[in-house]
């Protein structure tokens, strides 16, 4: 017996009776074992929500991961993830679920989806970064405005006037 048909047939006697289940569920196993170089990589099911999904390690040292296959096809909704958090995540693997959704030609994307929200920043924090992101604008609008005199200058050996300088405030 070839290694996919002896993971499928684990998978089904896991109890999982849906064939695109356990095909999606061995292409996603594959991926994080033979790409991802995952560690601790187990095939898992879920009887009371007919799912199979994957339990892995990014590294030796990180906690236990969930991976779910989800075709790309699927119409995902908050109650289904909901749903595979509530029946899923423990306390060692955490509130997070990682959703692998596969395409047709077997390409993994993978999110993940964490149970709790951030919580806001304050304003001062907001306003702190939005006045960083308005001067990395300003200096990257001032410098594709000078590009040529920048280059030009460059290339003839950098010499500035004092005149040339201006303080900006």
């Amino acid at each position: 017996m070839d290694v996919e048909a002896k993971i499928k047939e684990d998978m089904r006697a896991l109890g999982c009776t849906n064939e695109e289940k356990i095909s999606l569920a061995y292409h996603l196993y594959i991926y994080l074992v033979d790409e991802r170089l995952m560690y601790d990589t187990e095939y898992c099911y879920n009887k009371d929500i007919d799912t199979l999904y994957i339990v892995a390690r990014p590294n030796k040292l990180h906690k236990i991961n969930i991976y779910v296959p989800v075709p790309c096809s699927f119409d995902l909704s908050f109650s289904y993830i909901g749903m595979l958090q509530e029946n899923l995540c423990t306390v060692e693997t955490g509130p997070a679920v990682n959703l692998a959704f596969i395409e047709e030609d077997f390409t993994v994307n993978i999110y993940t989806i964490t149970k709790r929200l951030e919580s806001r920043q304050s304003e001062e924090n907001t306003a702190q970064l939005r006045m960083k992101e308005d001067k990395r604008t300003f200096i990257n609008s001032e410098l594709k405005k000078n590009r040529d005199n920048i280059l030009r200058d460059a290339l003839d050996g950098g010499v500035v006037d004092d005149d040339d300088c201006q303080i900006i405030d």
